[in-house]
């Protein structure tokens, strides 16, 4: 089975290249060889930037035809179009990696599954969407087979804890110190999580399965959590203290710094749950099978080892918008005592 990835070096590719040597693959990936890469010397590795058509027709010519080719870096439809083009007649099954944010950022069914009519709002969610349409429209014709994946949140060694605000480099710090924490509205807010390997194996064992031709799948985690829960948990997973937790409206928070906080807008603040019954049943390789704690602790056991935790004091935002947000609070208690 010869097999290559688009990408190759990020947390769900890791995992994916991890699966298909244990599958006996052959494994080719192609990036620009800018990237950490933690795959090891069973992988034969390509050097090209996507976006260079000469070059990405040079370096596939040199290999290949493949089983099977898994886009992992193909973002928007100029892309999708030259992936087209290029892999035309190289290969028998074509797997794209797009996302849940095709659906939208308001789930009215709990779980989403991929019957829902995609309503995206970012513009990520748009283009990817739209490479989903081109790649469909060649499948439908047989020209190849064509496989979608819509992962959600998906986190391993090699990529960072997010938190309910988003990417926070001082997040672990502040667990592990039993700061504070703030999560946006009450908390309640569901999320559901999944570690890269496990993903990596629902990729993999899709390749050369007939019953995923033309099929688009959630690959999601099973657990589904509230974010007050999944901020416990990821302490507990540390040993840290339970951490004291601040709710601050997310409104409030996106007013502050919208920049700051554009993935809480877009993404954080709304439910985030999808099933994955479908892939489950296509591909009953695909099973959720780390513990959350040792997801995070593997996870975490990287970001030391390669200095990406940041102190708490190297950003101080978050204590002056609780510093704030208490003053507030304390001056609203201290003003309706007093009437």
């Amino acid at each position: 089975m010869n097999v290559l990835l688009l990408g190759g070096t990020g947390q769900i590719s890791s995992g994916i290249v991890k699966a298909l040597l244990a599958r006996g693959a052959a494994v080719t990936v192609l990036n620009r060889g800018q990237s950490d890469d933690r795959l090891g010397p069973d992988v034969r590795r390509l050097v090209a930037d996507r976006n260079d058509s000469a070059a990405l027709e040079r370096a596939v010519a040199s290999a290949g035809p493949w089983d099977a080719v898994i886009d992992m870096i193909c973002f928007r439809p100029d892309q999708a179009a030259a992936a087209l083009r290029l892999f035309r007649g190289r290969c028998a099954q074509f797997i794209f990696c797009s996302t849940v944010c095709v659906y939208g950022n308001t789930q009215t069914i709990i779980p989403t599954t991929e019957a829902t009519t995609p309503s995206p709002h970012s513009s990520y969610g748009r283009d990817k969407l739209a490479c989903e349409q081109l790649f469909l429209a060649a499948h439908a014709p047989g020209e190849f087979a064509v496989t979608i994946f819509r992962p959600s949140h998906t986190f391993g060694p090699g990529g960072g804890i997010i938190n309910n605000l988003g990417f926070s480099a001082t997040f672990v710090d502040r667990l592990r110190r039993g700061l504070p924490v703030i999560v946006s509205g009450d908390g309640h807010g569901l999320w559901q999580s999944a570690f890269a390997d496990d993903v990596g194996r629902g990729f993999a064992h899709a390749v050369g399965r007939a019953a995923c031709f033309g099929q688009t799948y959630n690959i999601v985690g099973d657990e589904v959590v509230t974010w007050d829960d999944y901020t416990r948990r990821t302490a507990a997973a540390l040993n840290a203290p339970a951490p004291t937790i601040v709710h601050i409206p997310s409104d409030l928070l996106v007013a502050l710094d919208p920049i700051r906080f554009s993935a809480l807008d877009e993404i954080f603040r709304y439910h985030g749950v999808y099933s994955n019954t479908h892939l489950r049943r296509d591909v009953p390789e695909f099973v959720n099978a780390t513990p959350y704690a040792d997801a995070v602790r593997r996870t975490v056991a990287w970001m030391d080892a390669h200095g990406k935790i940041g102190p708490a004091e190297s950003d101080g935002f978050d204590d002056c918008v609780l510093a704030a947000w208490h003053r507030a609070t304390r001056a609203i208690s201290q003003r309706e005592a007093a009437s």
